[in-house]
């Protein structure tokens, strides 16, 4: 049977709950770091947002075969004016259905969106980020319940293009009972020029790049005062440039 790609643009939509509870549990065990079915909605209740020269724009794909959802994938598209920034969110593809080219079709889609997104609006996407678990930043146990190798997920990445920033990122909390997140490692995929050989990021740079996260998830409180966006903000002003490796 094919398998049917779908843009999910309804809150109320019972395909939110059903990519959560049979892909997102499963590949992302750690409450944690996964959104739960109200936040998912809610993202995309208020998808689309404009706060001055900022634009943001959240999509939810999923694919599904004989009417069941086997995977999907959710991004954010982030446009400062001039340039742009895509941020991953989620993708994850059932066990029993991968290695089929369901991921690599996701990924594609993910790609096309936010380059549509950026013609839309005129302006220049520089790369696409994404949060990847960090074994080298993970507690054994963490490493043990992962739905995957970490080392191979990174090894993953890495081969599709996708480089490490070297940075302390924190995920902040996503919920006000939760913790923060302090395993996930930023990679980047440049879709410029400008950063296909790029051997290490400017400070300014990454900040846009950690305000786009923080700004597109959110916080628990305010933004300026998140512990855990105060303490990215304080080793960014360590040093100049962070190595992209």
């Amino acid at each position: 049977m094919p398998i049917d790609y779908v843009e999910i643009v309804d809150p109320d939509s019972g395909i939110i709950a059903e990519f959560h509870n049979y892909v997102l549990i499963d590949a992302f065990p750690d409450k944690y770091v996964r959104e739960d079915i109200s936040i998912l909605r809610k993202n995309i209740m208020v998808r689309n947002w404009t706060d001055g020269n900022e634009i943001c724009r959240y999509h939810l794909y999923v694919a599904c075969k004989d009417g069941q959802v086997v995977g999907g994938v959710s991004f954010y598209f982030f446009s400062f004016g001039s340039y742009a920034i895509g941020m991953g969110s989620y993708i994850a593809v059932c066990k029993e259905h991968r290695k089929g080219g369901i991921g690599r079709k996701l990924i594609d889609i993910r790609d096309q969106a936010l380059l549509m997104d950026a013609y839309e609006f005129n302006c220049q996407i520089k790369g696409l980020v994404i949060q990847v678990s960090d074994p080298s930043m993970m507690k054994i146990d963490e490493i043990k319940s992962d739905s995957m190798d970490p080392w191979k997920r990174e090894m993953f990445w890495r081969k599709r293009g996708y480089r490490k920033i070297a940075f302390n990122f924190i995920q902040p909390s996503i919920k006000p009972e939760f913790p923060p997140v302090e395993y996930l490692s930023l990679h980047i995929y440049p879709y410029s020029l400008e950063l296909k050989d790029l051997k290490r990021i400017p400070r300014d740079e990454l900040h846009d790049i950690i305000y786009c996260f923080i700004k597109c998830t959110g916080t628990i409180g305010p933004m300026e005062t998140d512990p855990s966006y105060l303490r990215m903000k304080s080793e960014l002003a360590e040093q100049n440039h962070f190595a992209v490796i």
